[in-house]
């Protein structure tokens, strides 16, 4: 009885898929040897303004901009305090409302009783619907010469709403280490 009990469970928790919130890609120009890129700078002062209060936020750009600076320089990159880097960066974060839901459900139920068995189906129309925020930013590393994209890496995650600056800045800084883990991106050859 109980091991039927834990199986069913079991069985539960593997159907629930397991979620970050955080999803990251990267493209990139396949020709290119990025190992020769040691310098970098933003090619602008601050992010282009949007309209979106919650996206034209010094906070959040001086958040963004000090974690990809932290993060580069950990890889081993520097920042050129003069003269012309070797690569600027540039970034740009969104706000858009997405509209989810939960999908069908079905179930499985399985009783023992005193005097039988008793089992059943059922099968919803599944959860409500529901508005969320989602957030991307989206980080260009781009040819300081030539003006050419060379890399980009895009986050996109869930908002919640921040209970403060540490939250936010702990989702910053999630977000940009883990969109500039995949550079340089590793060659293929």
């Amino acid at each position: 009885m109980h091991k039927l009990q834990l199986l069913i469970i079991l069985a539960l928790l593997a159907m629930i898929p397991g979620c970050s919130g955080l999803t990251v890609s990267q493209d990139y120009d396949e020709t290119l040897d990025f190992s020769g890129l040691k310098t970098f700078n933003w090619k602008t002062a601050t992010q282009q303004k949007t309209g979106d209060v919650r996206v034209d936020n010094p906070l959040l750009d001086s958040r963004i901009r000090t974690a990809v600076d932290r993060f580069l320089s950990e890889k081993g990159y520097q920042k050129a305090s003069q003269g012309t880097p070797q690569f600027y960066l540039v970034y740009q974060y969104t706000i858009r409302s997405k509209v989810g839901s939960e999908g069908v459900r079905t179930g499985i139920g399985i009783g023992f009783g005193g005097s039988g068995r008793y089992g059943g189906v059922g099968v919803s129309s599944g959860g409500g619907v529901s508005q969320y925020d989602e957030g991307m930013l989206v980080i260009d590393i781009i040819d300081a010469g030539s003006g050419n994209l060379l890399w980009r890496g895009t986050g996109v995650r869930r908002l919640t709403q921040e209970s403060g600056p540490e939250e936010i800045t702990k989702d910053v800084n999630e977000t940009v280490e883990k969109i500039l883990a995949q550079f340089p991106p590793q060659s293929k050859k």
